[in-house]
């Protein structure tokens, strides 16, 4: 189904010419896109001493960059993100999106390094986008991205095409509050983990929060932020996303939507005031923002930076009736959420869940791994290489899972068996760069790693970190 440079499939024009022109116009209409030229610039990361420069070459825009005597310049395919805040940038090597390093600032008017970036000691194009950040600015395949359709949020058009009608279209606004929240949800709840379903149940993955929150504003957590609000929380659900955001037609007076709650009651002060978000909803840095400041959906009595709570335990955003699926979906969060604050003690509690329903799930991969994991954290190498071993079992074209079982494997002093595993990785996903480095670093001797590098740079060949690499390891 071809799609508008808007965004939206063009079956759905004839009758939605208005809808479809006024949500081209929308951030989430404009999310993705082709990369344009624009003006010469170049910078310094201090922290990698990574030089940068961006420039257009016969109407393309292309990107540098260049470390210790070597350079690469790559060729810009893709712009990401409306433009409003910042945006980011995507390259193809191969067959494969790689996200670019650096992006562009509006409101500082300034070139800097992309969120996550800020601190790498070795900033290269090697960050692969993966669907599950494409699939919330673009649709179709990383083949050919396009711009977010009108099926994301409306579903397939295709019913609705044979005989027009409310009943076969879907219509978020319809829905019952949860499902009609869920469609914003797929893109603007992050959450702290997203956990997948059991291989065989299926469905989408359960997202999973703090019940108490810190004051750490970020990104993707306007969902959970609006929640949290007194405003929603007393409307009974009449409060959500579309109360403020139109995708498509006129634009709604958010002002107007406060004081149709709020016109009586207000203080002297408040009556002659026509704007209400720049004091109840101000924009606030978003600690995984980079250099911008984004909506504080918390919709605060004061203007002031609110103290914030503690973060407490985790739970579950949409709560399921199953208490072991419940326990099974906080206990791998536990550990993922442990591993990345370094919490021993979250590392413990997803352990102790896992522990507790492994019996109705002995050959869930997802717990077997998870528990593996912990057991390698623990020194308990060998038992760790047996649940990992059943993971790799139940699920042998996962690429990752090889890579984490080759882990295992060398700690345990099998070399030869992370070795099998390292190549598994690679042949079932060649384009993951990760388990390249890991083999070099596994090889025997010299000769083996570096023709381990050199097959890693024959898909990559202008990959600064391999290159380096190479050039370290042949050093004299």
């Amino acid at each position: 189904m071809a799609a508008t440079a808007a965004g939206a499939e063009s079956p759905c024009l004839p009758c939605h010419a208005k809808q479809v022109e006024a949500y081209a116009r929308t951030p989430m209409g404009n999310s993705f896109g082709p990369a344009v030229p624009v003006p010469p610039v170049a910078f310094t990361h201090v922290e990698s001493q990574t030089r940068f420069r961006v420039l257009s070459r016969d109407g393309r825009l292309v990107q540098e960059i260049s470390r210790n005597g070597l350079a690469a310049e790559h060729p810009v395919e893709y712009r990401i993100g409306s433009g409003n805040h910042a945006t980011g940038y995507l390259v193809r090597i191969g067959q494969w999106l790689f996200q670019s390093p650096i992006a562009s600032y509006r409101r500082q008017g300034m070139w800097a390094m992309a969120p996550g970036y800020e601190k790498m000691q070795r900033p290269d194009f090697n960050r692969r986008v993966e669907a599950d950040c494409l699939n919330c600015h673009a649709s179709g395949s990383a083949a050919a991205p396009e711009p977010i359709g009108c099926a994301a949020c409306h579903g397939s058009p295709a019913p609705h095409l044979q005989a027009p009608s409310r009943g076969n279209i879907l219509n978020p606004s319809r829905f019952p509050s949860a499902a009609r929240n869920a469609i914003c949800e797929q893109c603007h709840l992050n959450g702290e983990a997203r956990i997948s379903q059991p291989d065989k149940s299926g469905g989408p993955a359960a997202v999973v929060v703090y019940d108490r929150p810190g004051n750490d504003l970020r990104v993707v957590s306007h969902v959970e932020q609006l929640a949290l609000s007194a405003c929603a929380r007393q409307s009974r659900e009449k409060l959500w996303c579309g109360s403020c955001h139109q995708p498509h037609g006129a634009a709604i007076d958010v002002n107007t939507q406060c004081r149709n709650c709020h016109a009586s009651g207000l203080p002297d002060s408040h009556r002659a005031q026509t704007e209400c978000t720049s004091c109840h909803m101000p924009k606030r840095d978003a600690v995984d923002g980079g250099h911008t400041a984004f909506t504080d959906h918390r919709i605060q009595r004061s203007a002031a930076t609110p103290a914030g709570g503690s973060a407490s335990r985790l739970r579950l955003w949409r709560d399921v009736a199953d208490p072991g699926l419940r326990e099974r979906h906080l206990g791998l969060a536990s550990i993922l959420v442990g591993e990345r604050d370094g919490s021993t003690a979250l590392i413990n509690e997803g352990y102790r869940r896992l522990s507790a329903v492994f019996s109705r799930w002995p050959r869930d991969p997802d717990v077997l791994a998870g528990l593996g994991m912990v057991l390698f954290l623990k020194d308990q190498q060998p038992d760790a290489v047996k649940l990992l071993r059943a993971a790799v079992a139940q699920r042998p074209g996962d690429a990752v899972l090889h890579e984490k079982f080759a882990l295992l494997r060398r700690a345990a002093g099998d070399k030869a068996g992370a070795i099998e595993s390292l190549e598994r990785s690679i042949a079932l996903d060649p384009g993951r760069q990760s388990p390249y480095f890991f083999l070099a670093e596994t090889q025997p001797d010299q000769a083996a790693r570096r023709r381990t590098l050199e097959r890693l740079l024959l898909l990559f060949p202008r990959s600064l970190i391999g290159r380096e690499a190479l050039r370290e390891l042949t050093r004299p």
